[in-house]
């Protein structure tokens, strides 16, 4: 909490209390506009008391010291509320509810400092303005007005129903509720708010936790805190928090970014860029890229790009679906490592590129799991026939197919290897059987074993691009 002053009627001190860090930069703002005024001369600061109030211009300042409602009808541009300090009066600041409405002040811009613990309602005009809301439970009531207002309130419990122009607020640290304009807005939010903008561009900062945030299309949503519900219309941008419920409606595109241990829904289709641990579900298509930890994936279709420490469980329910593992940033694929994509639940067709200690599980459609440089473990999934593929200048690792006799027709594609049927031929010939496992090994070096299979056949291979 501090003391904002400014110069009072007569060279007295006024006083004006405010908390809230975005509240009293503001209200810092105002105290050396003031004064910069007073420095340049012609400027009077003057008492007013509640009722009608005639404003007197751009270089005057209205102060009200004591509680009641106050209706400015002139062009008034400053207002201070507070307390005038004295030896005989050493308060700080106003205790009493104090009302003011602007709607028949005709200044252009009006700037307003208040604080008072009985809290001040602000009845904005057409008027751009600043209203700083320093202490008690406030409110700034501008619903269907269309100036420009920056708003900053303090840690009370506060409302604020925005203009239709372009809105900067700033709730305090309490619980507050905040309705948005048409207008392009910005919202800090350092409380436990409920906000809802419906039909304007807005971008809302969360820092307090647990707020419930309603937007509409092209929105932006920065959660740097947790456990918060946030709802946003279609091509809207959302940085996750944690814990968190997020939701984009609408058929178009969102994106989400980071966020742990989130839960995301996306009516239409969605980008999810570097999450952990979060549980993703989109009715549309999901590019997924660089996520790690133990995550749920259910979307219509997907193209998913891992990062070392992916556990995925995904579910597609349409189309055909694409799984690629962690690349490092020098291309070097035997450095990926450490990945789990489990696609057992899902009905529709899977192409994965399977790296370094990655495991793939496909579901009961037709899927193409490739094996790329280092150690994997493939599961087709039984149903449809699969095709365990690995090309050379690609592959060269040890790899584990583990129940290629699952399911009637699945193939081992063997592309660019430039064998012929006698090549096949020869290399089961020289197959290591062992433990009811078989272990076949190609040119480049890559060993492929087969669980649980003994009787591999030439008709079990196909020979692609060969040259």
């Amino acid at each position: 909490m501090a003391i904002t002053t400014v110069v009072g009627a007569s060279g007295q001190t006024f006083t004006v209390t405010v908390d809230g860090s975005a509240a009293q930069t503001l209200a810092q703002q105002y105290a050396s506009a003031v004064a910069g005024l007073q420095a340049g001369g012609g400027f009077t600061s003057y008492n007013v008391s509640s009722g009608n109030v005639a404003g007197s211009g751009s270089l005057a300042q209205g102060l009200i010291s004591t509680g009641g409602a106050y209706n400015f009808t002139g062009d008034l541009s400053y207002i201070a509320a507070g307390s005038y300090i004295s030896e005989s009066s050493p308060t700080y600041s106003l205790s009493d509810p104090v009302a003011i409405n602007l709607t028949s002040d005709t200044a252009s811009s009006i700037s307003v400092l208040t604080g008072s613990f009985g809290g001040v309602t602000l009845f904005a005009g057409n008027q751009d303005g600043l209203f700083v809301g320093g202490v008690g439970n406030n409110a700034f009531l501008g619903s269907g007005k269309t100036g420009n207002w920056n708003v900053a309130t303090g840690n009370g419990n506060d409302t604020i129903l925005g203009t239709n122009g372009n809105d900067t607020i700033s709730g305090g640290s309490g619980q507050n509720l905040i309705f948005l304009g048409s207008g392009k807005n910005s919202v800090l939010s350092e409380g436990q708010d409920t906000i809802y903008g419906t039909s304007g561009t807005d971008t809302v900062s969360l820092q307090g936790g647990s707020s419930i945030v309603q937007l509409n299309a092209n929105a932006t949503v920065f959660d740097t805190s947790t456990n918060n519900s946030v709802t946003v219309g279609s091509n809207s941008t959302i940085i996750g928090g944690s814990s968190g419920t997020y939701f984009t409606t609408g058929s178009g595109w969102g994106t989400f970014s980071g966020g742990t241990g989130d839960t995301i829904s996306a009516a239409g289709s969605l980008i999810q860029d570097a999450g952990i641990a979060n549980n993703i579900s989109v009715g549309g298509s999901l590019q997924f890229l660089s996520g790690t930890g133990s995550t749920t994936i259910t979307a219509g279709t997907a193209t998913v790009w891992g990062s070392t420490g992916l556990v995925a469980n995904f579910t597609g329910t349409s189309g055909t679906s694409l799984f690629v593992g962690d690349q490092s940033a020098s291309g070097d694929r035997s450095t990926m490592a450490g990945e789990s994509f489990n696609a057992s639940s899902s009905q529709t067709s899977l192409i994965a590129w399977v790296g370094n200690n990655q495991t793939v599980v496909g579901g009961s459609a037709s899927d193409t799991l490739t094996g790329t440089t280092g150690n994997s473990t493939l599961t087709g999934g039984s149903g449809a026939a699969n095709v365990f593929q690995f090309i050379d200048g690609y592959a060269g690792g040890d790899y584990t197919i583990t129940d290629f006799g699952s399911a009637a027709g699945n193939l081992v594609g063997l592309n660019k290897y430039n064998m012929t049927d006698a090549d096949v031929s020869k290399m089961l010939n020289n197959a290591t059987i062992s433990g009811g496992n078989t272990t076949i090994q190609l040119s480049d070096n890559s060993k492929i074993t087969f669980l649980n299979t003994t009787d591999l056949k030439a008709s079990d291979f196909s020979l692609w691009g060969q040259s």
